[in-house]
């Protein structure tokens, strides 16, 4: 489960790296969208597009 200092993480990170492309608003939609379906335990994979469920994974804690 996500905690608020992965997620400002993770999100900062997208921002930073496609902060500035026309497609952040999408990307950033999906995020959300696959941080939830990851939360509950959910696969997300081709839910999302895989620079997210790249990023994700990278931030995830699954402790």
């Amino acid at each position: 489960m996500f905690q608020k200092d992965t997620l400002d993480a993770l999100f900062a990170e997208l921002e930073i790296n496609y902060g500035q492309t026309t497609e952040y608003d999408q990307l950033l939609r999906e995020t959300h969208l696959g941080i939830a379906l990851s939360d509950a335990d959910r696969d997300f994979d081709g839910q999302v597009d895989q620079r997210v469920s790249s990023l994700i994974k990278k931030h995830r804690d699954d402790s």
